[in-house]
């Protein structure tokens, strides 16, 4: 308890302690024996300044730490460091156990011999528990994206197993049945099993990717050359929509380090996106520039857009714009999630933009600079 004056007032910082309702301090000789009990002691460890003095200080520490003579490490670390830090269990006078931080000061006198020690404490069981709950969430999630994933590898495997005699038996039907309906029944088969393929294997890579069981392959590659092949590429499909693809690039190379494959998944990704979802007539726009120390490229068009509530998840897995459900149905959102990923994986970032459903889409890859030779 708090000791007057010789003149019988008490101190200011006497009246400051046995009035602060937030924190405990205890003090102690340098054996650990509690010689005064203030604050909030009595409150945040049920026992009165009575039942307190006189006691080592151990008896607040839980058994498992008692045994492991935390309650003496404490001290002796004070002692050396003059102040000691610690957040832990500390057990009240009912049993219970409160989540406590706290800090021992050594005192000294002017001789600057050791006379005591002072510790003080704050419950913080509120945010323990608030923090246990998160990191059970974040436990639980992690564990629920494990089996998506491993989901997501056994399905993959399980549509490419029949895909393959389904593939043959296909060419089989073609050479032996050599009939104009036949065939094309045949090319509508041809089609479905291309598709199934595609999708099998997107659901194979983006485990793959966001288990970073992925080791790129990189290479020094003018990004500039790499997308006019890409461009040049679906030129055809995107004139049977009536499509406009026009790319915009300098006329300088700009250097990147990429995985020519995994570059290739990202590029056509995008493209083949603004192809799908652009209505007839629309323009899709390819751009090539260097900010700062890196390069950037866009891919915009004049399609269906996106819907702000679904752009912040856009690459998120098995996100979809619902318009862009309605119109390719069939798809599982996995692409755009694999763009990400491939993007994170050449150390670089991709973002989108719209400006709402039918007002178009932008989406920008930013990748790390070359310096040229």
């Amino acid at each position: 308890m708090s000791r007057p004056l010789p003149d019988g007032t008490l101190d200011l910082t006497g009246r400051w302690l046995l009035a602060n309702r937030d924190h405990a301090f205890i003090c102690m000789d340098t054996a650990g024996i509690i010689t005064a009990w203030l604050g909030a002691a009595e409150e945040i460890l049920g026992y009165s300044a009575d039942e307190a003095i006189g006691h080592n200080l151990a008896a607040i520490f839980t058994p498992e730490d008692q045994v492991r003579g935390f309650d003496k490490y404490e001290l002796a670390v004070a002692s050396v460091d003059s102040r000691s830090e610690d957040d832990r269990w500390h057990v009240r006078k009912d049993g219970t156990r409160i989540w406590a931080t706290g800090t021992v000061c050594a005192v000294r006198d002017d001789a600057g011999k050791l006379v005591g020690f002072v510790k003080i404490l704050r419950d913080r069981t509120d945010l323990r528990t608030q923090l246990e709950s998160l990191e059970s969430a974040v436990t639980a999630q992690r564990e629920s994206r494990e089996r998506t994933h491993q989901f997501l590898k056994t399905l993959g495997h399980e549509l490419r197993n029949p895909l393959a005699p389904l593939s043959t038996a296909t060419h089989i039907i073609r050479r032996l049945a050599p009939d104009p309906r036949v065939d094309g029944a045949l090319q509508i088969i041809a089609r479905q099993v291309a598709a199934l393929t595609r999708l099998a294997d997107d659901l194979m890579d983006v485990t793959r990717l966001e288990t970073g069981k992925v080791e790129p392959q990189l290479q020094r590659m003018d990004l500039c050359r790499f997308l006019q092949e890409a461009v040049l590429s679906l030129q055809e499909t995107a004139a049977d929509r009536r499509l406009d693809l026009v790319t915009l690039f300098p006329a300088s190379a700009l250097d990147v380090n990429m995985d020519e494959s995994l570059m290739q998944r990202l590029v056509l990704n995008l493209l083949g996106n603004a192809i799908k979802y652009t209505p007839e007539g629309g323009t899709i726009w390819v751009k090539v520039v260097q900010e700062g120390t890196e390069i950037v490229f866009r891919v915009e068009d004049t399609g269906i857009g996106i819907a702000p509530d679904i752009l912040p998840r856009i690459f998120e897995l098995f996100t979809q714009e619902r318009s862009a459900s309605d119109r390719v149905p069939g798809g599982l959102g996995v692409g755009l999630a694999m763009v990400r990923e491939i993007a994170e994986l050449h150390g670089g970032s991709v973002q989108a933009r719209s400006a709402g459903e039918g007002r178009g889409s932008e989406f920008t890859v930013r990748l790390p600079a070359i310096a040229p030779n």
